[in-house]
């Protein structure tokens, strides 16, 4: 008999400054606006709606605060205070970060397309950056994606689970 597989709930972060001004915003670690805050509260009664009486086998969340704030704002508590009752507490995934943009990391699209014409972040992908801003390729992105979804697999056996990455 092959089992069951839970639901994926795939929950990303609230807007930052940054995403509300279309700047690529993997690894800098930015906080919610006023209205991310709201926007992440607002999930709360329809998540406990949708998931009352459901043992959720886990909560990951990216490591940023963005992340872990939407989290704990959704109802799922944050690292070392669980949420609702019976739902476990966020556990941070390094594996969920944000792209890494590298040299492109706080711009946008446009500014990029100035000098890059026609640039596409999945076909061209990004400039070395600093040292917090190494940059990454789209394999890297779906090793780390690979990563997540492999150790998430057993635990979400006829249960469901949550993500919280961007």
């Amino acid at each position: 008999m092959i089992g069951s597989m839970g639901d994926l709930i795939l929950l990303r972060h609230g807007q930052t400054e940054w995403s509300r001004a279309g700047r690529h915003t993997g690894r800098t670690d930015i906080p919610l606006t006023q209205k991310g805050v709201t926007d992440a509260a607002a999930l709360a009664p329809m998540l406990a709606r949708r998931l009352a009486g459901t043992r959720l086998a886990a909560v990951f969340t990216s490591p940023a605060q963005r992340a872990v704030r939407t989290a704990e704002l959704a109802g799922f508590g944050r690292p070392g205070v669980p949420g609702r009752a019976g739902w476990p507490e966020p556990r941070q995934d390094p594996d969920l970060w944000e792209w890494d943009y590298g040299g492109y990391e706080g711009i946008t699209t446009a500014e990029i397309q100035q000098t890059r014409p026609g640039w596409s972040l999945w076909r061209d992908g990004v400039i070395p950056g600093d040292a917090d801003h190494p940059g990454e390729n789209v394999e890297s992105v779906g090793e780390r994606v690979d990563r997540v979804l492999k150790r998430v697999a057993p635990l979400a056996v006829y249960r469901d689970f949550v993500l919280v990455p961007h």
